[in-house]
């Protein structure tokens, strides 16, 4: 029998003694011995609480990997930190579990609920009936084509395509961090997704003026949500939601998002300046209840909206939540408001957390001040009623009042574009700039909504142009 021939060393790392072995050791690395083509790093990693370091060998196909996982090992030992996986561990790292880390590592970001509940529905409809069980060593480009086709056959816009790559890219970035991918491989990289064609001047996430409602269509709305949903309404559906008109208003003139008009409460209306105090949104969880939450962006802004509005249709309303009378003069009324504030900012200053105020010191939600409330639950409507009797009002105004119908192609939360352009840049002259802070915005995230480059000069060329 031949004699076997030792490995050949190529290289070794310091001696240690980690791990509870009474002998040094090091880190090595081996070059192929006859009849193989792989080199061969040994390292030692913990096997579990107080038991022995085991013995972990890594193969590579090339001198330049095997040497990177050398070099990886030494770092993670100098480092204290985890050594390379065996080939069992990597093989049991799949995007499964990936994805389950994903979500993990979101939730410890402090992401809401609505937007967590979209990547747990893009991972279980998407990423993983289609490469779940492919280990996150093995993730490639091809694998990625695979979810982005299957996407496309549910995900008809733009947008929701564009989510989805974004959250692979997400995952990507989270193997890398998590040394589960090597960063030398980009299982994106050629993957494309079919660009939607851009008006020139506009960005990717420009608002067509068409899809931005007029003033006119606006009021339609709100007078024949007044009338469906007022105290004469006849349908007990749509009188559950009895300042429905009045929610339309305060979205179409002061641009709210809709959670931030269910969040909105008695102590947020400063009467005396003319501006509601933006700051918090009702979120609703799926299959949990519903709870009052931080503002988008964590941006506390003012909003301020038509008096009209605020003294007639606010103020009787705030009068009955704070429970004073019909006859109830406007300082009285700015006293109780005070008084609440200041109630709650004490109670705020007793508590350990010093990020406690006002207006954001926990209340349970069924002892709320909600302007906007459903009279059954007596807490803000949930989104998909909202809706629902919004598109019964839009039926409404198409039948009773067919000049100022709302189009189909114009959705709800446009209102908010409405306000934005028609109402605080065009009507009240107000810059971006403030038109940006109204809306609790990025100034770029409004200039990439609201304007496209070049329109003013086109309007003038084809002035110019009219009588030639």
């Amino acid at each position: 029998m031949p004699a076997r021939t030792k490995p050949t060393v190529l290289a070794q790392g310091k001696p240690r003694t980690s791990g509870g072995s009474s002998r040094p050791w090091r880190v090595r690395l081996y070059a192929p011995s006859a009849g193989s083509n792989k080199y061969q790093v040994y390292v030692k990693a913990p096997a579990g609480e107080g038991e022995p370091w085991k013995r972990v060998l890594r193969r590579a196909a090339s001198e330049e990997e095997a040497r990177k996982i050398f070099a990886q090992a030494e770092a993670a030992l100098d480092a204290n930190k985890e050594t390379p996986s065996g080939a069992d561990v990597r093989a049991s790292r799949t995007i499964r579990m990936l994805g389950e880390e994903y979500l993990r590592d979101s939730r410890e970001r402090g992401k809401q609920p609505r937007t967590m509940e979209g990547r747990e529905s893009r991972l279980n409809a998407h990423i993983l009936p289609t490469i779940g069980d492919v280990p996150v060593t093995k993730w490639r480009v091809e694998h990625s084509r695979l979810v982005m086709e299957k996407g496309r056959k549910t995900l008809f816009s733009q947008r929701g395509r564009e989510d989805l790559r974004g959250q692979l890219a997400a995952m990507r970035k989270l193997a890398w961090r998590l040394g589960w991918l090597d960063r030398s491989v980009d299982p994106l990289d050629g993957l494309e997704i079919g660009r939607a064609e851009v008006l020139h001047g506009a960005t990717a996430q420009y608002v067509d003026p068409r899809l931005r409602p007029e003033t006119r269509q606006v009021r339609a709305m709100a007078a024949g949500a007044d009338l469906l949903c007022g105290l004469e309404g006849t349908d007990p559906l749509m009188t559950r939601l009895p300042l429905f008109g009045t929610k339309i208003r305060v979205a179409g003139f002061g641009g709210l998002r809709l959670g931030e008009q269910n969040g909105l409460r008695a102590i947020d209306v400063f009467l005396e300046h003319g501006y509601v105090h933006v700051n918090g949104s009702w979120i609703t969880p799926r299959k949990a209840p519903g709870f009052r939450g931080p503002v988008k962006n964590h941006v506390l802004h003012e909003v301020p909206l038509p008096k009209s509005l605020m003294h007639d249709e606010l103020l009787p309303r705030v009068k009955e939540l704070l429970d004073l009378p019909a006859k109830a003069s406007l300082q009285q009324v700015i006293n109780a408001q005070e008084d609440e504030r200041q109630r709650r900012a004490t109670l705020a200053q007793r508590e350990k957390d010093k990020a406690l105020a006002w207006w954001n010191y926990p209340v349970p939600p069924e002892e709320e001040l909600w302007l906007f409330v459903d009279t059954v639950t007596g807490l803000p409507v949930k989104p998909e009623m909202h809706n629902e009797r919004w598109h019964r009002v839009r039926r409404w105004v198409d039948e009773n009042d067919p000049d100022n119908a709302w189009p189909r192609t114009i959705v709800y939360r446009n209102l908010r574009h409405h306000a934005a352009t028609k109402w605080f840049h065009e009507e009240l002259g107000e810059p971006w700039e403030v038109v940006a802070q109204y809306l609790g915005d990025k100034l770029t995230t409004v200039l990439n909504h609201s304007v496209r480059a070049g329109a003013d000069a086109l309007r003038d060329s084809v002035g110019k142009l009219a009588n030639r």
